[in-house]
């Protein structure tokens, strides 16, 4: 037995001495000596500027401690140190590494002074490493490729951490120089003590969360004496005591939790350009304590202070902590708000733009009850309260805010579409009132989360009155007065009265503004909320008016309707009762000249009044959508009363691929103007021409103007008969065919019965014409060419005509009251008869035949070439044959006798192009073959002013033939005479009197005065 006894204790004795022998050569390699080698031949090299320091504790399993550190750079930067420390210590327990435990044992900073400067850009620390450059700037690295960002950092086996963080009388300071101006900013005299401890883990998330895993924390901050902060500018400087106490201590279950806090100053002195400022104070505190024998956390002397005046002073406790039901009381006890010495202050900082003045209170404030019910109850006032940021002002003349709730910290329930807020019980504001920049707001509010009351659970009442709009929306201006009213059971079910109100109301719009509108709203509406909280599904409006006023107070426009919103699964919109009306007028006039430019055009046209009312409903699923409606349209200057619009249409695509126009009809007069559509329209591939906007239409319609008996319709046009126009649009080609049936009109100045009264009917029109136009023509080539030589000679054998019109009767010319035909049928012949097409952006007559003036009127290649439908370029060409015409019935009744024939024959043949001014651009050519003596002289008087002697030339001889010319505006003509007895003694050359280059307003004058003399 004593053998193996031997046996044991030798091998312990060896062992221990194994172990004694690596101590002895652990301690010998690792220790102060050997660390402060290492210091000075490693480190000291390293550092391009002076690193000196005792090591006092040197080893790789437990940390190291310098003592007497001091690091400082070279002698351009000063006799300075950047960092100087009585001692630095780095301590940590490797071999815990094998148990599970992470440990640094301490890092601490003794008695340190820290200096950091800046010139020219560069940093002091920049330069101390040896690999840095004399510029201290380091060269530009590659960018890091792009990684998944970690959230997480595992460790894979359970591991538990202790830090301790210790800095002692620390004095750090910054300092900078730039541009020959030197800033300083410092604080000595800093303690901190941070104690660390967690829980074991196995993987530490990179978020907040990971605060859950501590299981022991300790700060300290300053916790007995101030720090002093400095701080010097070429215009300010400071150096002043602060205190900056932070005390914060969580332990295990058996110790008490406790945090202080007290930080602030009193009277700080800051020294302006050689002058002290107004001194200043504040502070902040408040002392919290956990006591685990009481289970209650009581807060005391929570305080807030600017100088003399407490913002705020309370306290209060929570006890009951660990049970399932906490008691709570706190309580704000004094509250006095002096914005002033704020303002001041930071005037004294040279912050120039912030000025605040007034005073304000936020006591009482009571929070009372239990963990499941807490009642809160307070009162927020302020009076002459002035914010000035910049160029903005606020000014809040009174402001109070009275209210009380109960709250549910720990709601049971669910939020729903009914009770979206579960952690409120009740909340009411028993009274609010605010004066603010020259507007008032004034509203109660009570909500309850209890459905067992009889009355509505949300009741808000809120008026605002002259807000003015101009600080806060740029461009606009104008005073706003609001009144809304929101009631309902619950928040799935809101009824909302809202009256509106703007008064002076300007926008802009181009480079204008509007004049002074006034604007009036107001409707009651339904917030509907089914499935989820806050989830709006359904808005009614059960009827919304809009009234806009001009400066003078006069209606401008009205809007009214019903209209409903839905938003749950798709857009749903219903417009119902529509009903617009509008005074021009009183509308364009304050409008911005932009707006009106392009208004009193559309005034001109349709007059000043005029109203819409009708439905209108919309439907958009995913890329679909759909509208169809109906509009009623009354504009009464164009005596339109009746006008309808019915429309239906689907859209495929976002942005829109296809319309599918199922319908779209409109009528009017009584239903006698009708225009139907239907079709597609196909937004066009990238590089085709879109004929519509963006699309490509493939659409089918009519336009149809029917009556069986005359029937009055718009500004003295009165209409019977069967007149339609059918076409179809494909891609850019429109063609169709206009008809006609035994159409009469009747037009009227309307003014008769009375002696200026003229009217005129035309009766018997008939036509089956086609047309065809191509769209996608964008230039209108020249193809006409006048020639004054072309006549009407002989037609031969005509074909049957496909537009006639049986007769044109009127109003004499000449002759007030007095019927005329200005077109009469000649046995069974119509009036007028002719062969009208229109095809490939031309329009062509041929075969026109007209009897009037007991003649008839022969006509034939009147073309008008349209193409691009640019006025200015159009083209247009016409020749005419006049037979037997007899003007004295175009005379009155009085001169007609004086006349001996008033017959005459002619040809016409009329070109020209740009119908956008047509006078300068026509060219015509007129050759009259046989005139009357009366109106031969007549001719004559116009080119050749009568006198004595001209008349009995002139008397001498009969007119032969009649040319003339017109070319750019002037008139060029010739007047061939017959010899006449008297001509064998006064003799003509040529037997001719001709006029060159008359401008044509002359060549009018004088025939207009020669008509004249007719009518006397």
């Amino acid at each position: 037995m004593f053998p193996s006894v031997f046996q044991i204790l030798l091998k312990r004795k060896i062992l221990l001495s194994v172990l004694f022998v690596l101590f002895l050569i652990y301690h010998s390699i690792f220790n102060s000596f050997t660390g402060q080698i290492l210091f000075d031949r490693v480190f000291v090299p390293m550092v391009r500027g002076e690193l000196r320091g005792k090591i006092r504790k040197f080893s790789p399993l437990y940390g190291i401690r310098i003592e007497d550190l001091a690091l400082g750079t070279r002698p351009e930067w000063g006799p300075d140190p950047v960092l100087q420390a009585k001692g630095l210590e780095f301590s940590y327990n490797l071999p815990y590494i094998l148990f599970g435990r992470l440990k640094i044992s301490r890092i601490s900073l003794e008695n340190a002074t820290v200096r950091l400067k800046k010139k020219k850009g560069i940093w002091n620390v920049a330069t101390l490493l040896s690999g840095s450059d004399s510029g201290g700037k380091e060269k530009a690295s590659p960018p890091p490729a792009k990684e998944s960002p970690i959230s997480v950092i595992r460790t894979y086996l359970p591991v538990s951490a202790f830090a301790r963080l210790e800095l002692k009388n620390l004095d750090f300071g910054i300092s900078s120089e730039e541009g020959g101006k030197s800033t300083e900013v410092g604080m000595a005299g800093l303690d901190l003590d941070l104690e660390i401890d967690t829980e074991r883990f196995s993987s530490v998330p990179l978020n907040l969360s990971a605060l859950g895993l501590i299981d022991d924390f300790k700060l300290s901050l300053n916790p007995e004496k101030p720090i002093r902060i400095r701080f010097r500018d070429p215009l300010r400087q400071m150096d002043h005591p602060f205190r900056l106490t932070w005390i914060w201590e969580r332990s295990d279950t058996r110790h008490p939790f406790r945090s202080k806090m007290d930080i602030g100053a009193d009277k700080i002195r800051l020294k302006i350009a050689d002058r002290l400022a107004e001194p200043f104070g504040f502070s902040f505190r408040y002392d919290l304590d956990y006591s685990p024998v009481s289970k209650e956390i009581v807060l005391k002397n929570l305080k807030l202070a600017v100088n003399e005046d407490e913002w705020l002073e309370g306290g209060g406790r929570i006890s009951g902590i660990g049970s399932e039901l906490q008691n709570v009381h706190f309580a704000l006890q004094k509250s006095s708000i002096r914005l002033a010495p704020i303002s001041g202050f930071l005037t004294d900082l040279g912050i120039r733009g912030i000025s605040l003045q007034g005073n304000a209170s936020l006591a009482p404030l009571l929070l009372e009850g239990t963990s499941k019910e807490l009642r809160a109850t307070g009162e927020v006032k302020a009076s002459g309260l002035d914010l000035r940021i910049g160029a903005k002002a606020h000014s809040i003349q009174e402001l109070d805010l009275d209210w009380d709730g109960r709250f549910r910290p720990q709601p049971t329930e669910e939020a729903t579409a009914e009770k979206p807020l579960p952690w409120i019980s009740l909340l009411e504001i028993k009274r609010l009132k605010a004066l603010y920049n020259g507007s008032s707001l004034a509203g109660t509010f009570f909500y309850s989360g209890d459905s067992s009351l009889a009355a509505p659970a949300l009741d808000l009442k809120l008026k605002l009155d002259r807000f003015s709009l101009a600080p806060y929306v740029s461009g606009l201006s104008g005073l706003l007065s609001v009144d809304l009213n929101v009631k309902g059971r619950d928040f799935s079910d809101l009824n909302a009265g809202l009256s509106l109100k703007l008064s002076d109301f300007r926008f802009p719009y181009g480079r204008g503004n509007s004049g002074n509108i006034g604007l009036n709203a107001k409707g009651n509406y339904t917030f509907l909320f089914f499935k989820k909280p806050w989830a709006l599904e359904r808005i009614k409006a059960t009827p919304v008016s809009v009234s806009v006023f001009s400066p003078d107070g006069e209606r401008a426009l009205f809007l009214e309707s019903f209209v409903e919103i839905g938003i749950r699964d798709s857009l749903a919109l219903s417009v119902g009762g529509l009903k617009i009306e509008a005074d021009l007028d009183e509308l364009i006039p304050p409008l911005p000249l932009a707006l009106r430019e392009s208004l009193i055009p559309l005034r001109s046209q349709i007059g000043s009044r005029l109203s819409l009312g009708g439905n209108l409903n919309y439907v958009k699923k995913e890329k679909k959508q759909g509208i169809d409606g109906n509009i009623r349209l009354n504009l009464p200057a164009l005596e339109i009363k009746d006008g309808k619009l019915n429309l239906s249409a689907k859209v495929e695509g976002t942005p829109p691929d296809k319309i599918f126009l199922d319908r779209m009809d409109l009528t009017a007069f009584s239903g006698k103007l009708a225009l139907s559509s239907q079709g597609i329209l196909t937004r066009a591939k990238p590089g085709e021409t879109a004929a519509l906007g963006d699309f490509s239409p493939d659409l089918k319609g009519s336009l149809k103007l029917i009556s069986a008996e005359d029937a009055y319709l718009i500004k003295g046009l009165t209409f019977r008969g069967d007149l339609r126009l059918g076409f179809g649009w494909q891609g850019s080609d429109l063609s169709g065919t206009l008809t006609s049936k035994d159409s009469s009109l009747y037009v009227s100045n309307r003014l008769c019965p009375s002696p200026e009264c003229k009217l005129y009917r035309i009766d018997g029109l008939n036509a089956t014409v086609p047309f065809q136009h191509d769209l996608s023509v964008k230039e209108t080539r020249n193809l006409i060419e006048g020639n004054k030589r072309k006549f009407v000679l002989n037609y031969g054998r005509m074909p049957e005509p496909n537009f006639t019109i049986r007769e044109i009767v009127g109003t004499h010319p000449s002759l007030k009251g007095v019927p005329f035909e200005y077109i009469k049928p000649k046995t069974d012949s119509p009036g007028l008869s002719a062969n009208l097409s229109y095809s490939e952006n031309y329009l062509r007559m041929d075969f026109l035949k007209i009897h009037t003036l007991d003649g008839e009127v022969l006509g034939k290649d009147v073309i008008v070439n349209v193409g691009s439908g640019d006025p200015e370029r159009m083209e247009y060409s016409m020749e005419l044959r006049v037979k037997d015409i007899d003007l004295k019935q175009l005379l009155p009744g009085r001169s007609r006798g004086k006349i001996d024939d008033g017959k005459i024959k002619a040809d016409l043949n009329l070109w020209g192009r740009n119908l956008g001014d047509p006078i300068p651009n026509l060219n015509l050519f007129f050759s009259v073959y046989q005139i009357g003596r009366d109106f031969g002289k007549s001719a004559i008087n116009i080119f050749a002013p009568s006198n004595l002697l001209t008349d009995f030339i002139y008397t001498s001889y009969a007119v032969d033939k009649i040319e003339l010319e017109l070319s750019k505006g002037l008139v060029y003509a010739v007047i061939l005479f017959k010899r006449s007895v008297l001509g064998t003694l006064v003799n003509l050359e040529n037997n001719q009197v001709s006029q060159q280059r008359m401008p044509l307003a002359n060549f009018l004058n004088r025939a207009q005065s020669e008509i004249e003399t007719y009518n006397k």
